[in-house]
């Protein structure tokens, strides 16, 4: 398995002014990364620069992944639905047919320093409009598997084996679409492999330094695209990084701001519907984990 591309983000600012680093998230880039369109690396020790946060806005055609280190996120939707994110927590959104909600971060008690991620999941035709729902997992819902060599994932979704144990399973399953979302911590000296299934796209997003990857030094974040002909993801400590890994879709993407269809006239009926009212379609189903 060797290594496509090795691509370097932007820093920008999005929502009401919150910087964030861009890690990719280009329409001309999803036809190589699908199925994951954006990926978003927030945070900053500055309030001023977080706080206006992602006031009110609509979601469709995709699922949204907010993964919070440090921090918190405050969430609502535009049908009752609301909780917050505290520090190692996450929510998986499927916006499906419509979401219209807000995301506003706050500090954690005394420390002022928030930082997270941000993906977007492409969805296929067939489930564009499917019913919207929330998987919110709290931090100690989220194992941490330490495997054979030594290293430690945070298993979000996947299966990882783990000495004594065996086979461990991510708390997401039963997604629309297979996909697996790791943030491995590799000590200094120790070694973490990985098998990547054949014809599956595979992204590393390196966060935590220096690293080598594939026998290749990583610079600090860098997003590595990894070619589908399947085999050993290898990667040598001291490291940090995040794992994706899911099933291409191979469809048309249509793409204007937070709504991703297939053609440009859904996107069009869609921006028509909110101006409508009509957007919201039914409310989300929220499950606890």
């Amino acid at each position: 398995m060797e290594i496509e591309l090795l691509l370097k983000g932007v820093w920008t600012r999005d929502g009401a002014g919150v910087k964030l680093y861009r890690v990719f998230g280009d329409p001309v880039l999803a036809e190589i990364t699908d199925p994951f369109l954006l990926l978003d690396h927030f945070g900053s020790r500055y309030p001023h620069e977080y706080l206006a946060g992602f006031p009110w806005h609509p979601h469709r055609g995709i699922q949204t992944i907010t993964y919070l280190l440090k921090g918190e996120v405050h969430h609502e939707d535009s049908e009752g639905n609301r909780g917050v994110l505290g520090p190692g927590d996450l929510q998986w959104m499927n916006a499906g047919s419509g979401i219209f909600h807000s995301e506003m971060p706050r500090p954690y008690r005394q420390d002022p320093e928030v930082s997270g991620f941000q993906l977007w999941v492409n969805l296929p035709r067939r489930l564009k409009m499917s019913d919207p729902f929330y998987k919110n997992l709290k931090n100690s819902s989220v194992p941490k598997v330490r495997t054979d060599e030594g290293a430690v994932v945070r298993l979000i979704s996947g299966r990882v084996r783990e000495p004594g144990t065996g086979v461990v399973e991510g708390p997401v399953s039963g997604l629309p679409i297979p996909v697996v979302y790791m943030d491995v911590e590799i000590p200094e000296g120790v070694e973490f492999l990985y098998e990547v299934e054949e014809g599956w796209r595979t992204l590393v997003y390196n966060f935590g330094g220096p690293a080598r990857i594939q026998e290749r030094a990583v610079e600090d974040m860098s997003l590595l695209v990894l070619s589908r002909d399947g085999g050993v993801l290898r990667a040598r400590g001291p490291a940090r990084f995040l794992l994706l890994s899911g099933v291409p879709i191979g469809e048309p993407v249509a793409w204007r701001g937070p709504i991703v269809m297939n053609t440009w006239e859904e996107i069009r009926e869609a921006f028509l519907e909110l101006e409508r009212g009509t957007f919201i379609k039914r409310r989300a189903y929220v499950e606890d984990i």
